[in-house]
């Protein structure tokens, strides 16, 4: 009897454990759904992969300095995520993720481009000799866009840049600037724009490209 009684509270502990765990886990998902919501589209730091290609591919990228007042943690936390969403789809060699970050009504500037509607964006996105096909990721077809040889891609540019860290610059609590800083190899910055961020609804939007 002894050793039953014991065995059955032991089962009991075990049951309420478990129980324990349950809610503690239900009630965390409910936090920051906002960020969470964005870091599901993409695992940014998962350590397994099955292809080969994106184990290879790696930009690791840290926050820098925030210049400027009247952004909140929270917002300079879902703008980095962005960032990091952006520069993991270009390892990828496919924006899979940038229409969402896109206004649909404001529409995205691309360098040398001007300002695109998302359906533009959408199309070129599709076309295998477009705009973000060529200057982002295939430098043979960029070489013979520019008739010379050696150019680099955006994609080989961060690549190059072994290590990333990212500065915001704050113009108000809905318009932010960043700006991409490589320790290693600063010379390469003057390859790229900075992109910008705008706040509408109570969300960030990617408003220029880098």
């Amino acid at each position: 009897m002894k050793l039953g009684s014991k065995t059955l509270c032991f089962l009991v502990l075990i049951i309420l454990s478990l129980q324990h765990c349950q809610i503690q886990t239900g009630g965390s998902a409910k936090e920051d759904n906002k960020l969470s919501k964005l870091s599901e589209s993409k695992n940014l730091n998962s350590s397994i992969n099955s292809e080969p290609k994106e184990l290879s591919c790696s930009i690791p990228i840290t926050m820098g300095k925030v210049y400027g007042t009247g952004l909140s943690k929270f917002d300079q936390t879902f703008i980095f995520t962005e960032l990091k969403i952006l520069l993991s789809d270009l390892c990828d060699k496919k924006f899979s993720h940038l229409l969402s970050l896109i206004h649909p009504n404001q529409g995205l500037y691309v360098d040398a481009k001007g300002y695109w509607t998302i359906e533009e964006v959408k199309n070129d996105l599709k076309d295998p000799n477009g705009y973000f096909q060529v200057y982002y990721f295939d430098q043979q077809k960029l070489d013979q866009k520019k008739g010379s040889s050696g150019n680099l891609t955006v994609r080989e540019v961060f690549l190059s840049a072994k290590h990333v860290s990212v500065d915001l610059y704050v113009s108000s609590s809905e318009e932010v600037e960043a700006k991409f800083r490589f320790v290693e190899n600063p010379k390469l910055e003057r390859y790229l724009i900075n992109p910008s961020f705008i706040k509408s609804e109570g969300n960030w939007y990617l408003l220029r490209m880098f």
